[in-house]
């Protein structure tokens, strides 16, 4: 037992011994992370502390580092004292002692909150716990606190402090070992302001997760490595990296970094239904591209993406199942403008959108979908503008809508047709 004693100890997650048969022998000090006291667990069995449909799946993962002699992964929740179930990466490593065989099981955290990084921002943060005690505030939020007569906020929820009005965004987050409510408020007055729209386009949660997620992808890579059979190592190499791709994309938005090239459309486009193929699956929706095959924008190949990804996704949602969405794309004459300009357009063919909710459709926090964030569209027209470009909306009932993003530039190839915004033939 001193051996044991030592080893946990010397570990930082928590961790417990086990017997063969789940038994826990032996307990560190960090389950206090999980709310418990050591002696609380001794003596009990390992599906105390084991989310009820996991529960197998930790006595499986004991069983195969029994058999095969070696470290087992696997993925479970587990309970914290309050009886909240989070999500963990199970480790579980056979030890010996005198004979006898024993377990060494190690929680991981799926999720920490990066509170180095909610510092930082000038945007009042803070998080709660479940009885709606305050855990953490950043500075922007220590003054805001104390003229406030609760911290508990419903997302949405306006609220007036000193004169100033402020909207309060609500999201229900995994920190460590415990599920706490992060809120955030964005001042009204000021929220069209430059720094308060990169904080909407990356959203504070990209924020928080960007330095986990990257040690994240480093592990995943190493772990996949590991893997015999070549074609799912590749496939699991080539998924990493396109989870590496988004986050290096959601960062570089977040600091407002731009760069101006020539984008070929087809090549964004490609990418943006990869990443939404599960929903357009799940839809049973056919989308339709009516644009030349070499047509390109100078524009920022991120910011397009993110337009494409949000114009599309709600296209998929505003449609009927086994419907249609057509992406266009060509060059509209702008006689008012005196100028060519490059259009990319997304229609859908659902009910449209009710006339008098169309000029509200762009508005931070403005949605009409029961668990919306109304950031969508939002970040559509705050990247379009950030890239020189505009969007308008067309939309007639049961005729579905049409969102169409204008580029300007200032030379047209000869190859390239021109057309009314809106208006391509098939290609």
């Amino acid at each position: 037992m001193r051996y044991f004693e030592e080893l946990l100890a010397a570990l930082k997650d928590p961790a417990l011994i086990l017997d063969r048969e789940y038994r826990i022998v032996e307990v560190g000090r960090s389950v206090s992370e999980m709310g418990y006291r050591p002696d609380s667990l001794r003596e009990s069995n390992l599906k105390s502390v084991i989310a009820p449909p996991f529960r197998r799946a930790a006595e499986a993962a004991v069983d195969t580092a029994f058999r095969l002699g070696k470290v087992t992964f696997t993925n479970v929740e587990v309970l914290n004292s309050l009886g909240e179930a989070i999500p963990v990466e199970m480790r579980v490593s056979p030890i010996e002692e005198k004979g006898h065989v024993r377990f060494l099981v190690l929680f991981y955290p799926a999720y920490r909150i990066g509170t180095h990084v909610l510092d930082k921002m000038n945007v009042p943060v803070w998080s709660l716990d479940r009885r709606g005690n305050v855990l953490f505030y950043n500075v922007a939020a220590q003054e805001i606190l104390k003229r406030m007569r609760s911290p508990l906020l419903s997302d949405g929820q306006t609220v007036e402090i000193d004169g100033s009005e402020y909207v309060a965004r609500v999201y229900e987050m995994v920190d460590g070992f415990r599920r706490v409510s992060l809120v955030t408020l964005t001042n009204v007055c000021v929220a069209y302001e430059p720094h308060v729209k990169r904080f909407a386009v990356a959203g504070v949660l990209s924020a928080l997760a960007a330095h986990d997620i990257k040690n994240a992808i480093a592990s995943l890579l190493i772990l996949a490595d590991s893997i015999e059979d070549e074609s799912l190592r590749s496939k699991i190499h080539n998924g990493i990296r396109r989870i590496f791709r988004i986050h290096k994309r959601i960062l570089n938005l977040a600091k407002g970094k731009k760069e101006i090239d020539e984008v070929r459309l087809s090549s964004v486009l490609d990418e943006v239904l990869e990443d939404l193929r599960h929903k357009i699956i799940r839809k049973n929706v056919k989308v339709v591209r009516e644009f030349p095959v070499g047509f390109t924008l100078r524009t920022d190949e991120n910011a397009l993406y993110e337009i494409l990804l949000n114009l599309i996704s709600n296209a998929i949602d505003a449609s009927m199942p086994g419907g249609k969405v057509k992406v266009s794309a060509g060059v509209f004459h702008n006689v008012s403008l005196g100028r060519m300009e490059k259009y990319v357009s997304v229609r859908d063919f659902g009910p449209g959108i009710p006339p008098d909710k169309v000029d509200k459709i762009f508005n931070l926090f403005f949605t009409s979908k029961k668990n919306g964030s109304g950031l969508g569209l939002f970040i559509v027209k705050v990247l379009s503008e950030s890239i020189g470009a505009r969007v308008t909306v067309r939309s007639e009932p049961n005729k579905g809508a049409e969102f169409v993003v204008l580029f300007p530039t200032d030379e047209i190839k000869g190859s390239e047709e021109v057309h009314e915004a809106g208006s391509t033939r098939s290609n």
